[in-house]
Parts: C-alpha cells; sequence; structure tokens
C-alpha cells in the first residue's frame, strides 16, 4: 500500500489503518524514549498525543504531498515531542550516561561524599571545562538565561557564535564523561 493510500484511509477515519500505525510504530517509538530515559508512563502519553497529531495534520490536509513515509513522519513528530518533553522537564542526555538533571550540577558546592559516582564524575568534568564553558553552561541550564542575554553578559557580537560555543562546550562535556568514544 503506497503512503497516498494510507493517508486517504486516515481521511476518512479507517481505524484498521490507524491501528496499524499504531502498533507497527510503538517499538520504534519506545526505544526512542528509553534512550532519552522517559517513564514509560510519559512515553506512552507522548506516543499518543504523537499519534492524534498524526491524525489531526492528516485531516487538516497538511500531509498531502509527503514526501516520506508515514512511519517517518510519526517517528519525527513523536522526536519533536520528546525534545519538547525533555526541554520542558530541564533534562539534557548526554549520550551513554543516563539523563541528568541540571539540578545535579548545582550541587558543586555540596560536599563530596554526599556526591554519587555520577555526580563525581560530571562535577570533575565541569570542573576541567574552561572558565567560558563553565560560565556558557551555567548561565544557560542554572539560570535559565536565554541566548540573547548570554550574549550582552559575555559580550558576544554574534548570537550564532554563542550557539556554536555552546555546543562545543557540552561536545566537549560529553567526552569528558565518556573518553572511549
Amino acid at each position: 500500500m503506497n503512503e497516498n493510500n494510507i493517508v486517504e484511509r486516515i481521511k476518512q477515519n479507517d481505524t484498521a489503518i490507524i491501528k496499524k500505525i499504531y502498533v507497527e510504530n510503538k517499538l520504534t517509538f519506545f526505544k526512542l524514549a528509553n534512550r532519552y530515559a522517559i517513564p514509560n508512563e510519559v512515553a506512552l502519553d507522548i506516543y499518543q498525543d504523537s499519534m492524534v497529531a498524526l491524525i489531526e495534520n492528516v485531516r487538516k490536509n497538511k500531509i498531502d504531498d509527503l514526501q516520506s513515509s508515514i512511519h517517518t513522519y510519526f517517528v519525527g513528530i513523536g522526536k519533536f515531542m520528546i525534545y519538547n518533553y525533555l526541554k520542558s522537564n530541564k533534562k539534557i542526555r548526554l549520550e551513554t550516561i543516563e539523563t541528568i538533571e541540571y539540578s545535579h550540577f548545582s550541587e558543586f558546592s555540596s560536599d563530596d561524599e554526599s556526591l554519587n559516582q555520577r555526580e563525581k564524575a560530571l562535577k570533575v568534568a565541569y570542573e576541567t571545562l574552561g572558565e567560558q564553558c563553565q560560565q556558557i553552561l551555567n548561565l544557560f541550564y542554572f539560570e535559565n538565561k536565554k541566548l540573547d542575554e548570554i550574549q550582552d553578559l559575555l559580550k558576544y557580537e554574534n548570537k550564532d557564535v554563542l550557539k556554536s560555543q555552546k555546543s562545543r562546550c557540552i561536545s566537549h562535556l560529553k567526552k569528558l564523561l565518556n573518553p572511549k568514544k
């Protein structure tokens, strides 16, 4: 069955095709959600919201000229919703370790004995970063400053340069936390 037929069947409220899409994409979606350490209940809510968004977009004729498969489009919706969830819950994903909440960073001044192994590794890695990276990450993640505010505070001429620097800082932090890659 081609993608246009699937879109038409969704428009006609064909529950069989909707159920098929729902079932066929569930495993892929949950694997993605697990990579970001999203609780199963939350992942299920996001998955169902993604399905609703797919159906609404089809019915509003937003994907009549779809250039990808329904599967790819649906997973894209899911990725976007996962990203929004992570952003709204202030979590950051570091590639091969569990998701670390921002509050772990703010505890760096606490006594080393009260920190678990992961927090100690994060503290050491963070302290290894240069002063500029520490400033950028501190302002962005702990003080919840917007890039425009950070640009003014740190006197960056260009916001894109600041974005790139922030990205390099995070990348460097990831490498420090997982030197094997």
